[in-house]
């Protein structure tokens, strides 16, 4: 077992680490949740199929009253129509304040279930049980729930922090290799922006990581992962500015992914587009290292991803960008490097560098990236 604190004064939480967890969740709740508590467990159609009989037994076992809610998946279904379909879900099943969320699925779920958990009522206890690689190594830690609006991804929501996280690296192995592929370049991430040793790691072992050859690597590469955002959520729990560096790739890769049409890149997929672009625009802005960043863009772009990279569209890739929530004073933040594992936050890109930039990303993917 591998756990790993986020430090929050009095909203700090555990995350647990360990193989078959999904087994004994109820065990693992009862640090925070009074047996005989009603429980409603949110979760995906797919996964309810997979998973959360064993939960649901686990939970029932240690003395508590279970309901099941499903959550739509894809990114189109992460909305106020979902979420306020869920309020009157649960306030018809008589839920009060003293009943908890727990979320069991990826992304999305986790997403929902804590917007959920954040408003209704004020506020109600909620845990995570994140089931894709994406979930384990970034959105089910640090607190940030919300929904898409049509301007935007994730532009309504809220901090609302966990209980605990508990995490069993052992559901990744019924997950297709596009969601294994997401959580890799998530996982990139944290090295870029943190530690250049880890990245090197994770680039060296990209095809054992992508196939779940060795689970105990896996277990490793998800705890160091949870542990450098702990670290940065830590020191700044509601982006203020430090946590920001955790958006690497994410400004361009956001709009990637809402100008192609939600569901066509998925966000890990779009992440690793951004970071492609952020490294460009690196060495050009900020002196980057040539011989790294070009090795660092040849290593993403050899990273086979799900969709066409010919169907963007540059102008609403721009529209996209004005819209994005990491807008402060009219200006738009990037998070460049000034060399792996040292990143700078800067506001003075200009919308021309950003389409060049595209452009340039457009036609590396079209001459053989992915390969």
């Amino acid at each position: 077992m591998r756990t790993v604190k986020v430090d929050i004064a009095e909203r700090s939480y555990q995350i647990v680490i360990d193989q078959h967890l999904l087994m004994n969740v109820g065990e693992q709740v009862q640090a925070f949740l009074k047996k005989g508590n009603k429980v409603a467990l949110l979760v995906s159609k797919t996964v309810k199929k997979l998973y959360s009989d064993r939960v649901v037994r686990s939970l029932i076992t240690s003395g508590y009253e279970v309901d099941m809610f499903l959550v739509p998946s894809g990114e189109e279904n992460k909305n106020l129509t979902t979420v306020s379909k869920l309020y009157d879900e649960l306030i018809e099943n008589s839920y009060d304040r003293s009943c908890a969320i727990i979320a069991l699925g990826g992304g999305i779920v986790g997403d929902v279930s804590g917007f959920v958990s954040s408003s209704l009522f004020r506020g109600l206890p909620f845990i995570q049980l994140p089931t894709t690689l994406l979930s384990q190594v970034d959105s089910s830690v640090g607190g940030k729930v919300g929904v898409n609006h049509s301007q935007g991804k994730n532009l309504i929501g809220a901090f609302y922090q966990p209980k605990v996280v508990l995490i069993d690296p052992t559901v990744l192995k019924t997950l297709e290799i596009r969601e294994l592929i997401c959580g890799y370049g998530e996982i990139l991430k944290y090295g870029f922006i943190r530690d250049a040793s880890f990245l090197q790691t994770c680039l060296d072992n990209k095809n054992s990581i992508i196939s779940l050859k060795d689970m105990e690597l896996i277990s490793e590469i998800i705890r160091r992962s949870v542990e450098i955002k702990a670290e940065m959520v830590s020191e700044d729990e509601q982006e203020a500015g430090f946590r920001m560096l955790l958006n690497f790739g994410h400004t361009i890769g956001h709009a990637i992914e809402k100008s192609c049409g939600y569901g066509k890149f998925l966000h890990g997929e779009a992440v690793i587009l951004g970071m492609c672009a952020a490294l460009k625009i690196s060495m050009e802005k900020l002196g980057l290292d040539s011989v790294k960043g070009k090795s660092a863009i040849d290593s993403l772009c050899k990273i086979k991803l799900g969709h066409d990279l010919s169907t963007l569209d540059i102008d609403k890739a721009m529209i996209a960008l004005m819209h994005d929530k990491k807008i402060r004073d009219g200006k738009l933040n990037f998070v460049l490097l000034k060399d792996i594992g040292s990143p700078v936050i800067v506001n003075d890109i200009t919308p021309e560098m950003v389409r060049e930039t595209l452009l340039w990303l457009k036609e590396r993917y079209k001459n053989g990236a992915g390969s």
